[in-house]
């Protein structure tokens, strides 16, 4: 549900609701009962779900939609539309909730509704995102965010960092571990038998041969390199203020970005509605809309559920093994 002050549960009942998802999956809330409904009655949309107690009930749901709500949220706290205490510490149990099910088996995929890091922060969980609490609380050593919005895909080498941090972030193993990751997933759940990569430079003009920083030949090439000799199709370092215009010609299937904006900023310009995270290297499917909490908004019953509604579609192909069976 995410953050329950936010738009969250509103683009979870518009989302739910939609004539294209309906009968595509069974669906499990993982939220709280009175925000539900309350969002339901103002939204006037019948959404009807069957309310579970547990987990060990998940396995024999047969319900199209059902909920698992946990704990008590103060009802007063939702006409807020901001950051509180309650609101991060229950979006954070619902985030270990839904990958414990996923790590278990229980679920085939997870998608997670915005989350807001300030609130995340004062429940006491000091976490820079949704992509770092799922690589913490998934145990593993290395995730990649990636970006779908349109026909674009952008993988990310360094996330939610500071730009003064970001040369310093980016190493020969970082670069090529973002690299095969992304190479494996195109594969598994794109059908996409030989991707074609574009890796992006740091600096301008790719560094302009050393001109405008060395980043590009001794950590970029170099990694390059090694994702050419283990059969990786890919080029680069590729000059980012020119590679995202080849990538929707269809010259590349994915772009990797070295930093936040530089990949996050095109994507958006160009699928801003429909833009959907995927969490790579963990080991279940993970999705979400590419936008925030958006508390200006919450509760107006304006807000836009068509980047909810492709997460959620994208971890159905996923979980499909890449078949796509939605428009």
């Amino acid at each position: 549900m995410g953050d329950p002050c936010g738009i969250g549960p509103e683009i979870i009942v518009r989302a739910l609701a939609s004539a294209s998802l309906k009968r595509a999956a069974n669906y499990l809330i993982l939220g709280n009962q009175e925000v539900l409904d309350r969002t339901i009655k103002s939204l006037k949309i019948p959404l009807h779900y069957k309310t579970i107690s547990d987990d060990s009930s998940i396995e024999d749901i047969t319900s199209p939609l059902s909920l698992l709500s946990t704990e008590y949220f103060t009802p007063a706290l939702i006409k807020k539309r901001g950051p509180t205490k309650e609101g991060g510490a229950l979006s954070f149990l619902w985030i270990e909730k839904g990958i414990h099910l996923a790590l278990q088996g229980k679920i085939n995929a997870l998608v997670t509704a915005p989350i807001s890091k300030e609130a995340i922060h004062m429940a006491g969980h000091n976490y820079p995102g949704h992509t770092e609490i799922l690589c913490d609380l998934s145990r593993v050593k290395r995730v990649v965010m990636l970006m779908v919005g349109g026909t674009l895909r952008v993988a990310f080498v360094t996330t939610h960092i500071a730009l003064k941090e970001i040369p310093h972030s980016i190493t020969v193993k970082n670069v090529l571990e973002t690299i095969t990751i992304s190479n494996d997933y195109l594969k598994k759940y794109f059908n996409i038998k030989n991707p074609r990569i574009a890796v992006c430079g740091v600096n301008p003009h790719a560094g302009e041969e050393g001109i405008f920083g060395n980043e590009e030949e001794k950590i970029i090439a170099p990694a390059v390199k090694k994702a050419r000799n283990l059969v990786i199709t890919c080029d680069g370092p590729v000059s980012a203020d020119t590679v995202f215009y080849k990538a929707l010609k269809g010259t590349y299937d994915l772009v990797v970005s070295m930093y936040h904006d530089q990949g996050a900023i095109p994507l958006k310009l160009h699928a801003f509605e429909i833009g959907v995270n995927i969490t790579l290297g963990i080991p279940f499917i993970r999705t979400s809309p590419d936008h925030g909490t958006a508390y200006d908004i919450a509760g107006k019953g304006i807000a836009n559920p068509e980047s909810m509604k492709e997460a959620i579609k994208m971890a159905i192909m996923m979980a499909q093994g890449g078949k796509k069976v939605l428009k």
